[in-house]
Order: C-alpha cells, then structure tokens, then sequence
C-alpha cells in the first residue's frame, strides 16, 4: 500500500531494507518509484537509472541475502510538500548466500522521496560503507 503520509513511507522504508536482508526485494521495490529518473548507488557499488535499470538490481542485490538484521540511526530527516530525505546510518548484520557467518555492515544512507499521486515514492538511495573518521 502506498505511503500517504511521512511517517508511514520512512517505516515502510526500514521494512522494506530488513526484508531486502532476507533476500525479498518485493517491499523496496513497491516504495520506489517507477519513473525513468529513479536512482540508486547501492552499497555493492556502480549506479542505475530509470526503472528499469533499478528494479533489476534491486533483485541482483536482494538474491545476494540469505539473512540479517537491521538497524537504522536516522540522523536528519526533512518532509517538504513534494519532497523529503532522510540521511542515516544502517548497522546490519548480513549472512550472504553461501557463507555461514554473518558479516556486520554499516551503511552511511542518503533516501529521496518524492510525492506522486498522493503518495510518498523512494526517487534515490545512496549507501555506502562507514569508514573511520580520519582526526582534523
């Protein structure tokens, strides 16, 4: 069901991201937008554009999971008229398909939203890995 308000679309987006962790890109998919300008810079690198260049991989990436959890420290988060963003950290616990320990990956995670049709749609997700911070 589409995200009417803010709030849903952010907790759809934390079940959609666990769900992707056990291998169901289902969730994700149905937040993002359909729209040729979609994108997506996700965590196992390169970058999409359009629909139908995300969808696909958002499969690709999905298929790599065979379990984890999820953790999500929102640390801004901005509702406009049409559009809203929210930056975070991701601190997932991974096991990928075929090794039988889980990994920890921390994520540093830029979501867009926009409104279509009265609903709250995911236009981007940039995801990378946490480095350490080097002192000033």
């Amino acid at each position: 069901m589409p995200a009417k308000t803010w709030e849903e679309a952010q907790l759809q987006g934390a079940i959609a991201n666990r769900n992707l962790l056990q291998g169901d890109s289902t969730d994700l998919k149905n937040l993002y937008s359909h729209s040729d300008d979609v994108t997506v810079f996700g965590g196992f690198g390169g970058n999409e554009r359009g629909w139908k260049e995300v969808g696909p991989r958002l499969d690709w990436a999905a298929a790599h999971f065979a379990g984890g959890s999820f953790e999500r420290e929102i640390l801004s988060a901005v509702e406009g008229a049409d559009l809203a963003y929210i930056v975070s950290i991701e601190t997932n616990r991974v096991r990928e398909i075929g090794k039988s320990v889980e990994d920890l990956l921390v994520l540093r995670v830029t979501e867009i939203f926009r409104r279509e049709d009265g609903a709250w749609r995911l236009m981007h997700r940039h995801a990378d890995p946490q480095v350490n911070k080097i002192p000033g």
